[in-house]
């Protein structure tokens, strides 16, 4: 039950309905059709396994030919059936024909026979007149007419004949007009079957045709119907499969983000105690500062205090009339040394936002999309890049690298760690690598952190970017 309604769901989700199909007749315009719906189904099966991803394919391809292969092949049905009506029309206009041959043969046939008769009677008068006064000359007239044109031409040598002897050759010349009429029909007839026959022929060939085409037609829907009955069974055995990868694949990325989540708050904790320690040196030279001035203060007072006393004295001697030489005299203070001063720190990894976009050619976005078998939807949290197996994948800023290593569906994947941007704390992933350049450590931008390959759920060569803030996956697009 479980498998039959995973199953409704896979083809409502993959059907495509015949209604809204384009409706295409070129081999070349039905090819990209089916083209583009496997692209758009690969791309909601990233990651999947390539039989799976292959029974999908199959299935998505079957789906976009067969409402065109039904129609080819009602069509086909069609034609064969409008062929067929033909052929069976020809062949009673063929039999309707042949039939009023065989009377116009049979025609001519008793006109020819009636005929003989006639003209044994006329030989029998002839041959008693010759025996008497010999052949009359209108007898002869009569009977030597070429035609019954010729012979009514001659109608009057017809007069002089006997009753019975006008008879006769009365009948004969009936019959020869008969006969003429009957030939003609027969000739008609027997061309017009002719006719019949030649284009019964073409349309048997154009009948067989039909025929042959729409059995291939059917051929055709058949073997896509069992093209996708096998598709269907692989989905079918492997959906159990895919689900606990996708559960894999989310527990993955619900760790990832863990991690950098917790990567972040160490992140903005360091932040914190460098802002402070910062904040804390400031106060202490500013009062480091204040203790100076004052000390500064009272060794000017106590200076100011000493002249005012040498002063004083030197005033007292001289009224004395002390006759001492003069006091040296007294020499200025030396000069305080200037303050240190405080120590300023800028933010530690701000590049503006922009990182570097890897190689390769853009294949399945980030974003959400409708699983075929979970029939919900769920995320691709990175950005595609489809290059050659050994293309170098480089760093998108400078950080440092948090993990380098397998992990399950990701294949062999470096996360690197590029600090505070405006307060936020960004990391970038690079799945599916073949192998790694650097495990640990400070990277710089533009610096070769491994190379692309196709490791764990991947079934091509491509490299899996991922941009996290503050753990949460982000638009990649947004970033390069």
């Amino acid at each position: 039950m479980l498998a039959a309604s995973a199953l409704a769901l896979t083809t409502s989700l993959l059907a495509v309905p015949a209604a809204a199909a384009p409706e295409v007749s070129e081999p070349g315009e039905r090819k990209a059709a089916v083209d583009s719906a496997v692209t758009a189904l690969q791309q909601d099966l990233v990651g999947t396994s390539a039989e799976l991803q292959g029974a999908y394919a199959e299935y998505a391809a079957v789906q976009q030919q067969l409402p065109g292969a039904r129609s080819a092949a009602d069509a086909a049905r069609a034609e064969r059936s409008r062929a067929r009506a033909e052929a069976d029309e020809l062949a009673q206009r063929v039999a309707s024909s042949t039939a009023a041959q065989e009377a116009a043969a049979e025609a001519v046939a008793g006109t020819e026979e009636a005929m003989a008769e006639h003209r044994t009677s006329v030989g029998r008068i002839a041959a008693s007149s010759y025996r008497g006064n010999g052949m009359p000359e209108m007898l002869a007239l009569a009977m030597g007419s070429a035609s019954t044109d010729d012979l009514a031409s001659r109608s009057a040598a017809l007069a002089g004949l006997s009753t019975t002897q006008s008879a006769v050759l009365a009948d004969l010349s009936s019959e020869q007009a008969v006969r003429t009429s009957a030939r003609a029909r027969l000739e008609a007839v027997t061309e017009q079957v002719a006719d019949l026959e030649a284009e019964a022929e073409r349309q048997l060939v154009r009948a067989q045709a039909a025929e042959a085409a729409a059995e291939a037609r059917q051929r055709e829907v058949e073997d896509l119907v069992a093209r996708q009955d096998r598709a269907v069974a692989v989905i079918e055995a492997r959906q159990a499969e895919e689900e606990e990868r996708l559960d894999a694949l989310q527990a993955e990325s619900d760790a990832l983000g863990a991690q950098l989540r917790a990567i972040a708050e160490e992140e903005r904790r360091a932040e914190a105690r460098r802002v402070a320690a910062e904040q804390e040196a400031q106060r202490q030279a500013a009062r480091e500062a204040e203790e100076r001035a004052a000390r500064e203060a009272e060794e000017r007072a106590a200076q100011e205090q000493a002249a005012q006393q040498a002063s004083r004295e030197q005033s007292s001697g001289s009224s004395s009339g002390s006759s001492s030489g003069p006091r040296a005299a007294a020499a200025p203070p030396a000069a305080a040394p200037a303050p240190p001063s405080a120590v300023s720190r800028g933010s530690s990894s701000d590049r503006g936002g922009r990182l570097l976009r890897p190689e390769g050619r853009l294949s399945s976005p980030f974003g959400m999309r409708m699983h075929p078998i979970r029939g919900y939807m769920r995320m691709h949290n990175g950005q595609d890049f489809a290059a050659g197996c050994g293309t170098p994948v480089r760093a998108a800023e400078d950080g440092t690298v948090v993990s380098a290593g397998y992990n399950g569906s990701y294949g062999n994947i470096v996360v690197i760690s590029h600090g505070l941007v405006d307060g936020r704390s960004v990391a970038t992933a690079y799945a599916h690598l073949r192998g790694f350049a650097v495990r640990s450590g400070s990277v710089s931008r533009g610096q070769v952190i491994g190379y692309e390959g196709t490791t764990g759920g991947s079934t091509g060569c491509h490299l899996h970017f991922e941009v996290r803030v503050d753990g949460a996956p982000t638009d990649p697009m947004a970033w390069l």
